[in-house]
């Protein structure tokens, strides 16, 4: 189960522990008048709840933050108390006017968080050596998710987008793959998990990633889906492309044996998962298993007949026979950046990649930024107001005029 935190100046500070529970028997129910903030590992999960006042403020956007990361983060922020180490030079720089001693895992989170740029290619750009970030730092921040609620404007297609009419509200969930690559020919930030000493890919050191990460994120969806069989995620193929380095083409697979492990080691724990449809392009081949209740549905988009199935089409479309799909909402994971802001390329205006075409197809940018746009459906583009260039653009003077950040430690997410 994940950390997630939220805007508790927002609300009042009445606060209590009210229970200890097993994770695997936690369904996600949900409190519609309070606030709750989950603390795990693997074998428990204590749960907060926060009561709120009558004009408390609903966050944008949740960030999702594994247990293990947490304690790996106190891990780190001890090391650097003791000088056993040293911070990459990203986050030296907003270490400045900070007092270490005073410091707690969830500040020093919050300042690697704030070292992310909205646009950036971790596997061309990040050295990794220490000179930006070092490989600690990477691999925390590739731990994060931000979960955004959007609407929808079009089917995610990258060349061809079809606009939605009406568009319809899902929600995006932007997760770093596995980063086996380094444009700077030093080690990549997950290879030394996922790899085994040869050089070969790791099966359990790559499934361990991938549950770190994402269990965390089904959780949340469960959770925030409330009602039984009620979310239908779609799954790219993450670290598959760039991120994937020497193994590129290979990956699909291992994701696909991953998420199914994933599904049956932990699905009694998902009960308001409908399904979970997997397309990892043009890798695998299609398949399908029911898997404690949730369908694992394998497609990858350039295989005949599954051409029209991008990932943000309504769920009634990937209804085959004897599917009902109906009664679902869209939760869509999108393969992330270790350093950039959620979105990543589309912050300089442009439709590609999986993080790109997602922004550009919703409004998630608003959700960030603070700052209202409009989609484009002559360019499949949720473009910023005038006079803003870019998405790029409003960030900067997001962080000039109103300081703006992406790390928020008062961000909840309401259950």
């Amino acid at each position: 189960m994940g950390v997630i935190y939220g805007r508790l100046l927002a609300i009042a500070p009445k606060w209590s522990v009210i229970q200890k529970v097993d994770p695997y028997r936690y369904p996600g129910e949900c409190y519609r008048e309070s606030f709750r903030i989950i603390f795990s590992s693997a074998k428990e999960a204590t749960l907060m709840t926060i009561h709120t006042s009558g004009d408390a403020i609903a966050p944008k956007y949740s960030i999702i933050i594994p247990g293990e990361t947490v304690a790996r983060a106190s891990d780190y922020l001890e090391r650097l108390r003791a000088s056993r180490t040293q911070p990459g030079d990203c986050l030296r720089e907003r270490l400045q006017d900070s007092n270490l001693q005073a410091l707690t895992e969830l500040e020093l989170l919050g300042k690697l968080l704030d070292t992310k740029r909205p646009q950036i290619f971790a596997e061309m750009a990040v050295s990794g050596d220490g000179s930006d970030w070092n490989l600690t730092e990477l691999g925390l921040l590739g731990d994060i998710s931000i979960a955004v609620p959007v609407t929808v404007f079009d089917d995610g297609n990258h060349r061809s987008p079809t606009p939605h009419a009406p568009p319809f509200s899902a929600m995006l969930v932007f997760t770093p793959g596995a980063l086996l690559c380094n444009g700077w020919g030093n080690t990549p930030a997950d290879w030394s998990e996922a790899t085994a000493a040869d050089g070969r890919l790791s099966t359990e050191g790559y499934y361990n990633l991938y549950r770190r990460r994402l269990l965390p994120v089904f959780r949340y969806i469960n959770c925030r889906a409330a009602k039984p069989r009620s979310a239908f995620v779609t799954v790219p193929g993450l670290g598959c492309g760039q991120f994937a380095g020497l193994f590129r083409g290979q990956l699909g697979a291992h994701l696909q044996m991953a998420l199914q492990r994933l599904l049956t080691e932990h699905g009694t724990s998902l009960p308001n998962l409908k399904a979970v449809y997997f397309d990892p392009y043009s890798e695998c081949e299609n398949a399908r298993v029911e898997i404690e209740g949730i369908s694992f549905i394998v497609r990858p988009l350039r295989l005949p007949g599954n051409e029209e199935k991008s990932q943000l089409c309504h769920p009634v479309a990937y209804a085959e026979r004897g599917d009902d799909f109906s009664g679902c909402a869209l939760y869509s994971l999108v393969a992330w950046d270790h350093v950039s802001w959620p979105g990543n390329d589309f912050f300089g205006g442009s439709r590609a990649t999986d993080d790109g075409v997602k922004a550009a197809a919703t409004n998630s940018m608003s959700a960030l930024t603070g700052v209202e746009g409009q989609y484009d459906p002559g360019q499949g583009k949720y473009q910023p107001p005038q006079p803003y260039r870019n998405w790029e653009a409003v960030v900067e003077d997001g962080k000039r005029t109103r300081r703006l950040r992406l790390w928020n430690p008062l961000t909840v997410w309401q259950l």
